[in-house]
C-alpha cells in the first residue's frame, strides 16, 4: 500500500467523514501480547491518528500528548524506565553508580552514537543537556524542568565516556528522572539555539530511531527510519534499525472519524479513540491498548482556601466520600478501564492500594455535612446555612477521554447529597485560565512521572494548591532520601493519607491513555509514560 496515496486518500477522508458507532460486548485488554505474531518483517508505512495540533518540540515541552507521540521516535534518553517492572534498564548510558547518601551519579555512557545531523553523542553534549534542564537559559528562552531537576547542582564529563552528575540534597528519584521523555537528548546544535527556533520540529535533532522527513502545519507530521541506528533501550525486542520505513501523523480531530478511518483501512493507528467504540474494534480484530502511564491516578484536586465554603474540611470530605467511583466506570467507561485505588497507578512502584478506606460512603458525607451546620435543603434538594446554598461552580478538564459526562454523573452524585456542582463547559485556553485563579476551587489532573515523588508537589507550601504545611513538606522531602522498597512504600502512603485524610484529593480513575491498532500492525508498545513507541513495531500485511 503505496504511503502517498494512503496519505492523499485520508486526508480527503478525515475533511467529510462521519460515522456512527455503537458499543458492543465487553471484550479483553489488549497489550503488548495482544499483538504479538509472525516473524518481524522490514518496510512498510504506518498513518497514526492523533486528535489534536501538535505544540513545539522543545524539549521542555516534549510531554504534550500529541507532540509526544511523535517525540518519543526521534529522541532518546540516558535511561529506559521498563512499564512492566518499574527498573531501570540501560538506554545511552550503559551503566550507572549512586554515592550513599544520593547526592553523586556516574553515568557511563555508549561511544556508538551518533544524532541524526551525524554529530556523535559526547559527554560534553550530555552534560548541555542536563544543564538545560537543571539551569535552563532564560536568555534563550529556556525554563529549567521542575520539580524534577530541583536539586541538580551540576554535572561534568570526566574521560571519554562518563558524567558525574551532582546534586543539592539527595534524591532517590532522580535517575528515574533522567528516564522522562522531557528529559531526551538532543545534538549540541538544538541545545545552541533559543525557544522558538528549537520548538520547530526540523531543528530539534535526536539520536533516536525515526528522524523527520517533512511537516504540513496543522494536518501532518512524517518520519521515516533513521539509517544505521543500533542503540535502543535495552529491554527493547530486537536491536539494530526499527523495522517500519515511515510513520505519519495525521490530525484527526472527531473521534467517530478516527475510528471510521480504522475500519476502512486507511489507518493503521490511533490515540484516544471513542469509549463508546473501543469494543467494537476489538471485536473486529484490532489491538486495543489501555496504557497506565506511571505517575497519578486521574483525580479531583481540591484547593482549601479558594472560598470560606470549601475551607471547611468537612465539606471536603463529604465530596470525597460522596463521589461513587465504581457508578462512574459502569456508566460511562467499560472494563478496558479500572477505578483508583489511591493516589498512584496501580503499576507505579510505591502504589499502596487504601481506597477502601476512602471510598463512597453516603452516610458518612450526609453526616459531615449536617455536622458542618447544611441540614437545610431548598427545593432542588441542595443544601443551604443561612441564605447560602451549598454550590460550586466546575469547569471539566478538555484532556480526558470523556470529560463532560464524566463532571456531569459526578455533579449527579454529589446532588444526591445536597451539593450542587454547576458545570460550566469551556474550551481548553478557558479552562486553563479558570483553574489557575486562586479562587477557584476545583481542577482535575492526571499526572505522569517517572518518580513518585513528582506528583504532589503543588501541595507543598507556597504552591498553587493552597497547602502551607511544613509537616507535608517534610513526607515528600522524606521520599527523595529512601530508595524504591518498602520503607519507600510506607513514606508514600504516608503521603497519600494526608492528602485524602484532609481531602485535598478525590482519586477518580487510572490515569490511561488508548490506543488502538490495526490488526496487522505488530510489535507496537506503549512506554513507561503511556507514549506510542513504533521501534519494534512492523507491517504484516
Amino acid at each position: 500500500m503505496p504511503a502517498p496515496k494512503l496519505v492523499r486518500r485520508l486526508a480527503a477522508a478525515v475533511a467529510g467523514l462521519v460515522l456512527v458507532t455503537t458499543a458492543v460486548a465487553c471484550g479483553s485488554n489488549g497489550g503488548p501480547g495482544a499483538a504479538a505474531g509472525g516473524q518481524p518483517r522490514r518496510g512498510g508505512d504506518v498513518i497514526f491518528l492523533e486528535n489534536g495540533e501538535f505544540t513545539g518540540f522543545a524539549q521542555q515541552d516534549l510531554r504534550t500528548w500529541q507532540t509526544s507521540s511523535v517525540a518519543v521516535n526521534l529522541f532518546d534518553r540516558l535511561l529506559y524506565l521498563d512499564p512492566e517492572t518499574g527498573k531501570l534498564a540501560p538506554w545511552l548510558a550503559t551503566a550507572w553508580t549512586v554515592n550513599d547518601n544520593f547526592t553523586e551519579i556516574e553515568l557511563t555512557l555508549r561511544t556508538d552514537v551518533t544524532f541524526s545531523n551525524g554529530t556523535a553523542l559526547t559527554p560534553a553534549v550530555v552534560v548541555a543537556n542536563l544543564n538545560h534542564f537543571g539551569f535552563g537559559d532564560t536568555k534563550r528562552g529556556i525554563t529549567p524542568s521542575r520539580p524534577q531537576f530541583a536539586r541538580y547542582a551540576g554535572s561534568e564529563a570526566i574521560g571519554a565516556d562518563k558524567v558525574r552528575i551532582r546534586l543539592s540534597e539527595p534524591d532517590t528519584g532522580f535517575l528515574n528522572n533522567l528516564a522522562d521523555l522531557r528529559h531526551s537528548i538532543v545534538a549540541q546544535s538544538t541545545i545552541d539555539l533559543g525557544y522558538e527556533q528549537a520548538s520547530e520540529l526540523e531543528n530539534a535533532i535526536g539520536s533516536g530511531p525515526f528522524t523527520f522527513a517533512s511537516e504540513k502545519p496543522g494536518s501532518e507530521i512524517k518520519i521515516v527510519r533513521r539509517a544505521g541506528y543500533n542503540w535502543p533501550p535495552g529491554t527493547a525486542d530486537h536491536t539494530g534499525e526499527a523495522y517500519l520505513n515511515s510513520i505519519t501523523y495525521i490530525i484527526s480531530s472527531e473521534g467517530a472519524s478516527r475510528t471510521g478511518l480504522l475500519l476502512s483501512g486507511q489507518a493503521h493507528a490511533a490515540r484516544d479513540v471513542l469509549i463508546t467504540d473501543e469494543k467494537q474494534l476489538q471485536k473486529r480484530g484490532f489491538h486495543y491498548f489501555g496504557a497506565r502511564p506511571f505517575g497519578g491516578v486521574r483525580d479531583l484536586e481540591i484547593n482549601p482556601t479558594a472560598n470560606p465554603l470549601i475551607a471547611d474540611l468537612r465539606v471536603r470530605q463529604a465530596i470525597l466520600h460522596g463521589i461513587n467511583r465504581a457508578e462512574l466506570i459502569e456508566g460511562l467507561y467499560n472494563d478496558n478501564w479500572i477505578a483508583a485505588k489511591g493516589l498512584v497507578q496501580s503499576n507505579t512502584p510505591g502504589f499502596v492500594d487504601i481506597g477502601a478506606q476512602y471510598g463512597f460512603d453516603p452516610a458518612r458525607a450526609n453526616r459531615l455535612l449536617d455536622e458542618a451546620g447544611w441540614t437545610a435543603k431548598g427545593a432542588d434538594g441542595i443544601r443551604t446555612k443561612d441564605g447560602t446554598r451549598l454550590s460550586f461552580r466546575v469547569y471539566p478538564e478538555s484532556q480526558w477521554v470523556v470529560p463532560i459526562p464524566d463532571a456531569e454523573l459526578i455533579a449527579i452524585q454529589l446532588a444526591r447529597i445536597g451539593i450542587q456542582f454547576e458545570i460550566v463547559k469551556v474550551d481548553r485556553a478557558t479552562y486553563t485560565a479558570q483553574v489557575a485563579k486562586p479562587d477557584n476551587p476545583f481542577s482535575w489532573g492526571h499526572t505522569t512521572a517517572t518518580d513518585i515523588n513528582q506528583l504532589w508537589n503543588r501541595y507543598r507550601s507556597k504552591g498553587v494548591g493552597g497547602l502551607a504545611d511544613p509537616a507535608f513538606d517534610k513526607l515528600l522531602d522524606t521520599i527523595k532520601t529512601i530508595p524504591v522498597g518498602p520503607q519507600r512504600t510506607e513514606a508514600v502512603g504516608a503521603a497519600q493519607r494526608y492528602l485524602l485524610d484532609n481531602a485535598l484529593i478525590v482519586p477518580l480513575q487510572e490515569t490511561q491513555q488508548s490506543f488502538v491498532t490495526a490488526p496487522g500492525l505488530q510489535g507496537f508498545i506503549p512506554e513507561t509514560l503511556g507514549r506510542s513507541y513504533f521501534y519494534d513495531a512492523w507491517l504484516d500485511e
